[in-house]
């Protein structure tokens, strides 16, 4: 038995329409083709973790994010500029 992998945004789009829906859960999950436990699970995991949006991150966590964002575009410079090389050697070698 194969599982459909949701993404995130289907996941809360459907918890947040299944709860206004008019003729209930049950029914809106035949619509959507989603089951009913997939449904109460998304809505857990919603709830449970709804705080976190309405939270700032730590001094410590944007410096990091900051940091890593920049150590990323330092290898991608230097991936750039060795890359750049092997063509030329590459192309020395085939000539």
């Amino acid at each position: 038995m194969s599982k459909t992998k949701y993404s995130s945004k289907f996941k809360v789009k459907c918890v947040l329409e299944g709860l206004r829906y008019p003729d209930g859960i049950i029914p809106y999950c035949r619509q959507k083709g989603i089951t009913d436990v997939s449904f109460y699970n998304w809505q857990k995991q919603l709830l449970s973790n709804a705080d976190a949006l309405f939270s700032k991150l730590p001094k410590s966590s944007l410096n990091r994010i900051e940091h890593l964002e920049k150590e990323i575009q330092r290898k991608d410079r230097i991936i750039a500029v060795v890359t750049e090389e092997a063509l030329e050697l590459k192309k020395k070698l085939t000539t």
